[in-house]
């Protein structure tokens, strides 16, 4: 009898601790989503910034030049998720990957894993553009200490129409990876509040 409610308190014991994993895990990958969709939304945004842009070099409106300084000067701002830590690498070093029953999650969280990775690839890509390619033509095109063109032709070039494309197409390569990685978030936070309903 007493080794029978010994095991029961053990079993109450690991299914305590599964669960607290389990929550812990929702937390930082809820917090994640969080962080992610608003950096979408930015990208989202700048996106359609870089496209009016493209429009206005394509048209030569050269009476829209201040929207398009400000559109230019607005490329020194990119969406930057940035994720250090590995939550992967974190379950298996803290244990609690050892806790976990199902392990369905665990390779899902490796699988996000991949994709932060993959978004932290993008956002350098981003990053290194800005630095090496960008910020040479906006220092030749604006006076910086009053934010205003001071070279309407470059501005208006074919160059920093290429510019903006690029970016386009970087930040839509960002967005289909942000929109991957809300959707893996999603699924494994749908599989660990089953785990945790059927623990009640």
């Amino acid at each position: 009898m007493a080794l029978y409610i010994d095991n029961l308190n053990t079993k109450r014991i690991e299914n305590n601790q599964e669960r607290t994993s389990y929550k812990n895990l929702k937390r930082q990958i809820s917090d994640d989503k969080n962080s992610i969709t608003i950096n979408r939304d930015i990208n989202d945004d700048m996106i359609e910034k870089y496209k009016h842009a493209v429009l206005l070099i394509n048209e030569n409106t050269r009476s829209k030049k201040d929207t398009l300084g400000k559109i230019a000067l607005s490329l020194y701002f990119y969406s930057d998720f940035d994720r250090s830590s590995n939550i992967y690498q974190n379950l298996l070093n803290s244990g609690e990957s050892k806790l976990m029953k199902n392990k369905e999650i665990i390779e899902k969280i490796q699988r996000l894993e991949e994709t932060y990775i993959h978004i932290n690839r993008m956002e350098k890509i981003h990053f290194e553009n800005i630095l090496n390619d960008i910020n040479p033509d906006i220092k030749k095109s604006f006076k910086l200490a009053t934010q205003s063109v001071r070279d309407e032709d470059h501005l208006f070039s074919v160059d920093f129409q290429n510019h903006f494309s690029l970016m386009i197409y970087i930040a839509d390569l960002k967005g289909k990876a942000y929109v991957r990685a809300i959707d893996k978030i999603d699924k494994i936070t749908e599989l660990i509040d089953q785990e945790l309903n059927s623990k009640k």
